[in-house]
């Protein structure tokens, strides 16, 4: 029997589950990305600190470790600020201009991980930078 054949008989919505290569996931993907980048000031604040926290980790000469810990929770931000941006727009849509609480509550509580994560992000920079910053300033 024919593999085409076989899903013939499912309904249509099915067969763009099973068509479809994951480039077309990755390219929806990306786009999000963009969007995040091209309209959320604080995405692009996060991208500049993150640049920022690579150069001066190669500076400073940071271990591995350190590299991969700025890397985990810089991922984690971008996440975080990616998730509170697709719920405000969703948030935004169901509410159509109208003030609903729980629309409110869900936006803060959003916005609230993005922060926890920045302020988390923020300590671990902290933490590995000024140490270095300080024995550099004594050296000189």
């Amino acid at each position: 029997m024919n593999f085409v054949r076989v899903f013939s008989f499912f309904p249509h919505h099915i067969h763009r589950f099973v068509k479809r290569p994951h480039t077309i996931s990755f390219k929806h993907a990306w786009d999000g990305v963009k969007f995040a980048f091209r309209t959320q000031p604080n995405f692009r604040f996060h991208v500049f600190a993150f640049t920022s926290a690579l150069i001066a980790g190669v500076l400073f000469k940071i271990s591995y470790i350190e590299f991969l810990a700025i890397i985990l929770i810089s991922g984690i931000v971008f996440s975080m600020e990616m998730i509170n941006t697709a719920l405000e727009a969703l948030g935004d849509e169901v509410a159509q201009g109208q003030f609903l609480d729980l629309i409110k509550v869900s936006k803060d509580v959003s916005a609230g991980g993005v922060l926890l994560s920045a302020v988390t992000a923020l300590v671990l920079a902290i933490v590995i930078f000024i140490p270095k910053l300080i024995l550099a300033l004594s050296l000189l």
